[in-house]
């Protein structure tokens, strides 16, 4: 797979980062999971995946992302090829302009752009949240707020003509890793 961005979006513990991990695994993509840019503040102000973030934490993060975007377009090659990780809601205008800043990055470098919408039940959510690997990784453990945030806040309603909706209830990581690759190489 070479000169290619997956976009895998999707509520709190979807299996977003272990399904990019996978990927990365079977092909030569380089991972840039949301909390590698995230943790950088995260670390500096709070203590776990239960604590409130100020507002202003996501301009503060936004400057990160944006020297990290700049990287990849001024100097990774070309065919490198990356999977990116994030939980976008419909009705967050920031969680749009992050979804626009990915695809117009895709656009600028001339690779593919796929976007993934993973979902999963609501048991396989709860069952996921509150982990020792997600508290380790600063990430949302609080099982009652992520099956609010899911009832309440719909992920984006992307229109692409390479999107694909994957559903993780019961399906294992690598299988889910291999369609998402399969996909997009039809794409191309």
């Amino acid at each position: 797979m070479q000169s290619t961005i997956i976009y895998l979006i999707g509520h709190y513990g979807v299996g977003k980062l272990t399904i990019a991990k996978a990927i990365c695994a079977m092909t030569d993509a380089r991972l840039f999971d949301n909390h590698l840019v995230n943790n950088v503040v995260f670390s500096l102000i709070r203590m776990d995946g239960n604590t409130g973030l100020p507002e202003k934490v996501w301009d503060y993060i936004d400057v990160i992302k944006d020297q990290a975007f700049a990287s990849i377009e001024t100097l990774a090659p070309p065919d490198f090829s990356y999977v990116l990780t994030n939980a976008l809601m419909d009705d967050d205008p920031g969680d749009w302009a992050a979804y626009e800043k990915v695809q117009a990055l895709a656009a600028r470098t001339g690779r593919l752009f796929v976007p993934v919408l993973l979902n999963a039940s609501d048991e396989a959510h709860a069952a996921r949240i509150d982990s020792e690997d997600r508290r380790a990784r600063l990430k949302a453990t609080n099982v009652a707020a992520a099956a609010e945030k899911r009832r309440n806040s719909r992920l984006i309603q992307i229109e692409h003509p390479n999107r694909i909706d994957i559903d993780t209830t019961h399906l294992p990581p690598e299988q889910a890793a291999r369609i998402i690759i399969d996909h997009a190489e039809t794409c191309r």
